[in-house]
This record gives C-alpha cells, sequence and structure tokens, in this order.
C-alpha cells in the first residue's frame, strides 16, 4: 500500500495521529499480550483464544468472543480505554472538579437568561448583579466573598430524561455548585483575568504584563469596546454584552422587528434589535474564552517535568502535573468513558427513539458503575466534547474528532501518570507527550471550528429565507439572530491556543487570517434591510457597496464575505470541502 503525505504540518499531525492511535492500542489495552498462543500450528494464529483469529478479531490481543463495539469504531471495547489512573498503590488519581463546576456555572447563566423578561422593575446594574454577574462571578448583591454565593444553592442544570438522579459522589443526590467544588467562577479564569498573556501575543502586536510577561491583542469585535485591541479584554466583552441584555431586560418598550406580515414583537428578551442573541454569544464565547482558553494555553503548556509538578499535591495521590493535565480534561468536558459512546450519543440533548441509539446513552450521560445516579463529574459529556460528536455525525466526508481527541487526551495522561510514578519524565516521554498535546489541542480546536463553519452555513441559509428587505416572519429574525451569536462566539474563541494553526502559521494560516475571519463575520449580522448594527452594511474593501446599493445588494456582499470566513477556515484547519459545504 502506498500512502500520499503532503508537505505540511497539518498532515504530519494527521499521520501522528494514526501511528500513536496504534501505540495507544499497545500501551493501554489492559491486559493484552498475556498469550503465548501467537500462532495455531494448523491454522491461522488466535492470540487472545477468544475463538476469533486475529486478523478478524477488532481486539487481537484481549479476549472478546462477543466482538462488542459500542462506539462503531473499528477497535474492540474490550481494547479501549477510559480516563482513569491510578498509582503504584492503586489510588485514584484523577481529579478535576474545578473545571466541573465551571461547565456547571456556564450552564446555570444559561438557564438565568432565559428565565429574563422584559419591563424588569429593577435597575439595569440590580439585574446585572442578580441575574448575570451572580453566576459569572459568584458573588451577590451584599458584599458576600466572591465563589461563595452559588456554593449552597442548588444548581440549575438538570439532566434529560426521566429516573435518573443527577450527583457528585455514590451517596449524595442533594446537588449544589459547592457540592462539586467551592469557591469556583468564571471571571478569574477568562482570558486575561487569570494570567495576562492568555490574550496570546503573535510577537508582533503586544504590550508588557505580568512582569516579564507580554500580552497581544484581543481581536474580533470592536462595537462599544475600546478601540485599542492591546486594552480591551475578554471581561470587557462579557461585561458589555451583559450591559446590553440588562437594557433589553429593563425598558417598557417592546423591540419591534418588519416582517412580512408586519411589526412583531421580539418575545425574547435576550435578542435585541441588531440581531444579537445574547443567550448564545455569551455561553459560546466562554467556551472559548474560559474552558478552551485554560485548558489549551494554561493547563496543556506547563513544564510536566519539572520538579514541582512531579511532586505529589499536599495531602493527594497526584502530582501538580498529573492535577493539570486533568484540568485541561476537565474543561474538554467529555465523560470518563467517551469510547463507549456512539458519536449520536455522545453530542447530548435528547436521542431517545433514534435507531441504533442505546437506552443506557440516549440521553448524553451515562452510569458507568451502574448504581442507579449520573456522577456529574464523570458520567456526562459536557462542552466541547459534545460539538466534536455533532461533527463527526454530521460530515459528509467521515472524521473522528470525538476518538482522535480522547484518545491523545488518555495517552498523555498515562505519559503523565508514568512521569510522577517514577519521580522523572525521560527525553523520549516528553517528545511524545509533546505530541499528544498538540493533538488533543488542536483536534479540540478542530470541533470549535468546524462548529463555526455550520453556523456560518445556518446563518447563510436564514437570510436565503428573506423576503425582499423584510423577514419572513419572527421566526426567521430569531434563527438569525441564534446562529450568527453561536458563530460569533465561538468564532472568537479561537484565538486563545498557542497550538493554533493560525498561531502556528501550518498550512499557510497566520493570524492575520483570523482576523480576517473575525471581520468577515462583523460585530453583528446583516439584516433583512441591509443594515448592520444600525447603518448600512458597506462590506469589507473591495465590496462595491455605495449609499445608492440596495438591501438586496448589501446582504449578497455579506454572504460573500461570509463565505470567505470559510474559505479560511477550510484552509487553516485542513477541513474536506463537501464537510464544509454541508456542515
Amino acid at each position: 500500500m502506498s500512502i500520499y503525505v503532503r508537505e505540511s504540518e497539518e498532515d504530519v499531525v494527521i499521520s501522528r495521529i494514526l501511528i500513536l492511535s496504534l501505540l495507544s492500542a499497545l500501551l493501554f489495552c489492559v491486559g493484552c499480550g498475556s498469550s503465548n498462543n501467537k500462532a495455531a500450528p494448523d491454522g491461522p494464529a488466535d492470540t487472545d483464544n477468544d475463538g476469533v483469529i486475529d486478523s478478524a478479531d477488532n481486539c487481537p490481543e484481549q479476549a472478546n468472543p462477543d466482538q462488542s463495539d459500542a462506539d462503531e469504531n473499528s477497535t474492540g471495547d474490550a481494547c479501549e480505554s477510559s480516563y482513569a489512573f491510578s498509582d503504584t498503590s492503586d489510588q485514584d488519581t484523577v481529579s478535576y472538579t474545578g473545571q466541573t463546576a465551571r461547565q456547571i456555572i456556564i450552564e446555570d447563566l444559561v438557564r438565568s437568561m432565559l428565565s429574563m423578561s422584559r419591563a424588569d422593575q429593577r435597575t439595569k446594574e440590580a439585574i446585572i448583579a442578580e441575574d448575570l454577574n451572580r453566576y459569572y462571578e459568584n458573588v451577590d448583591t451584599e458584599g458576600q466573598e466572591v465563589g461563595a454565593a452559588l456554593d449552597d444553592q442548588p444548581i440549575a442544570f438538570s439532566l434529560s430524561g426521566t429516573g435518573m438522579l443527577i450527583t457528585n459522589t455514590t451517596d449524595e443526590t442533594d446537588m449544589t455548585l459547592g457540592s462539586i467544588s467551592t469557591g469556583k467562577n468564571l471571571k478569574g479564569k477568562i482570558a486575561g483575568n487569570d494570567k495576562c498573556y492568555h490574550i496570546l501575543s503573535d510577537g508582533e502586536n503586544e504590550v508588557a504584563c505580568d512582569g516579564e510577561r507580554v500580552r497581544g491583542e484581543f481581536i474580533g469585535w470592536e462595537f462599544g469596546l475600546n478601540q485599542d485591541a492591546l486594552v480591551r479584554t475578554p471581561d470587557d466583552l462579557i461585561q458589555l454584552w451583559f450591559g446590553l441584555l440588562a437594557d433589553e431586560a429593563a425598558k417598557d418598550t417592546e423591540t419591534l422587528i418588519d416582517t412580512v406580515g408586519g411589526l412583531v414583537p421580539v418575545d425574547s428578551v435576550y435578542i435585541n434589535s441588531l440581531g444579537h442573541d445574547f443567550r448564545q454569544l455569551i455561553q459560546k464565547f466562554l467556551v472559548g474564552a474560559v474552558n478552551f482558553s485554560q485548558g489549551a494555553a494554561d493547563y496543556l503548556q506547563i513544564d510536566f517535568g519539572s520538579e514541582a509538578n512531579l511532586t505529589l499535591a499536599d495531602d493527594k495521590a497526584y502530582t501538580e502535573g498529573q492535577h493539570d493535565y486533568d484540568e485541561a480534561f476537565g474543561y474538554y468536558g467529555a465523560a470518563r468513558n467517551a469510547h463507549a459512546y456512539k458519536d449520536i450519543e455522545a453530542r447530548g440533548g435528547n436521542s431517545v427513539d433514534v435507531e441504533g441509539v442505546r437506552e443506557a446513552f440516549q440521553y448524553g450521560y451515562n452510569d458507568i458503575d451502574g448504581d442507579g445516579k449520573i456522577n456529574i463529574r464523570s458520567e456526562v459529556m459536557l462542552g466541547t466534547s459534545t460539538n466534536c460528536a455533532k461533527r463527526d455525525l454530521g460530515a459528509t466526508v467521515a472524521t473522528n474528532y470525538t476518538s482522535e481527541a480522547f484518545e491523545a487526551f488518555i495517552a498523555g495522561r498515562k505519559i503523565v501518570q508514568d512521569a510522577g510514578d517514577a519521580g522523572m519524565l525521560t527525553d523520549d516521554q516528553r517528545t511524545m507527550l509533546d505530541s499528544y498535546i498538540k493533538i488533543a489541542a488542536q483536534t479540540w480546536e478542530k470541533c470549535i471550528a468546524a462548529t463555526v463553519v455550520h453556523y456560518i452555513n445556518d446563518t447563510i441559509g436564514d437570510m436565503g429565507n428573506f423576503v425582499g428587505d423584510q423577514f419572513a416572519d419572527l421566526a426567521n429574525y430569531k434563527d438569525l439572530s441564534k446562529h450568527w451569536g453561536e458563530m460569533k462566539g465561538f468564532a472568537l474563541g479561537l484565538q486563545f491556543s498557542p497550538e493554533s494553526p493560525f498561531r502556528l502559521g501550518e498550512n499557510g494560516a497566520s493570524v492575520a487570517d483570523l482576523k480576517a475571519v473575525l471581520a468577515y463575520m462583523g460585530d453583528a449580522p446583516v439584516l433583512a434591510d441591509g443594515t448592520q448594527l444600525g447603518t448600512a452594511y458597506m462590506g469589507m474593501d473591495g465590496d462595491g457597496l455605495t449609499e445608492a446599493s440596495t438591501a438586496a445588494e448589501r446582504v449578497s456582499a455579506y454572504r460573500t464575505n461570509l463565505l470567505k470566513a470559510r474559505d479560511k477556515l477550510m484552509m487553516a484547519y485542513d477541513f474536506n470541502q463537501q464537510n464544509v459545504e454541508n456542515w
């Protein structure tokens, strides 16, 4: 068999995935290689003596006569690893409770936004403090210590389906945020607040911060913020959006949209007249600026071979390095047995009565230990892990992002575990670990970028439903606002990883290309009347729009620019064109 390999960094990574996946199977197949029956004297080899010859066995070195393959990835369940690690005394060394807590805070903030209504009699400041910053900062309006307001209150996050209790341990059913992890908030971990230099520098545009460190530009949003990209921060953007959302809640008049059927009121307080869906913008941006930034730019970038990171944490079974690696995994959000899920199950939500979906997995969670409860720390698919499954599920030409990310996380964690047990990280281990980290971070980012592509397509579809210079109906406007908010919110998160192809110059991509992607999208969608942010859309340089241009011409120019953004994402992440057109 011949293999053609193009000379690009992305292709090297893809090839490495195949190689490392094979190594993973060899390293982590529990009990593999225990048989000496390498070849029967009178027939084909059956190494594991399970009655299935090696050439037909989906796990040839671990007995599995039923050939069970739950996720249908051609590797038998018996050979697939879960995210479970123990030290030489068989003590569990995995812990990422704070990251799970932040996944839940984001979900609870969404529920708070969904519960808001117009003509709220409180002041704008009270609405921001009580409905928004209460979750973002985990602090109340009575001066309670930051990180304590939510700890004793039941979480709003709930499981789909019935008959399963959400829990934190096998004994606990009264779920509060503090029962997962105490004192956690989002504000302290958003890029730029935790560490100023997580607003990444491209080596050209930067300013000194935190002693000898530097921060770069926060790119992608200008409306309402300081125009200097070296001054504005992700935290500034969150507070801007909180303020605009509170404006909608506090005003007494309805927000009206011009449709074919006349002016109609927008019935969702979190959507304004400019096409901003703050529920989507805020949630999706936090997934990037908190979760992805912390995982890719912080915890996966530490020196896992340093003495400090090979040392046991105080009164814990794990080393500081093992804990940091786990925290990155916690921000990714996969269940510990993610390999056992099919994509249709791992996507989350409700897959009841879908062909091939198993009852135990149908809502995006699975009771691994069979205790009749769902442990939020380990048995639920959360965050970007669900987006990976959605994109794999929707790919025209097959992708396997879910397995690639999960396998890389497991393989890297095994090296970190071994290093902690031995008290040292060898040069060979470091090289392999760096490779796994790059695969995990870049695949995580691909799932975000592919989701941006998905919402570019949806936004273009919504624009195709305009009727002249009007919206077809209220649903048309709400769909446009929702899909644009998801597109832009996720896209803003692509700037937070040092492993990004935009940062590394892979596939011909550059930070300038990412800036262009975000600029093509703008800071609001172009509406049916051809306006953006309340004025006539004038497009980008070379679009040829003038004051006399029609609404249809402005909408067409914006559609062209969204396609240009999509093309740049396809180039940077080496996406298949059929997938890009159909996600």
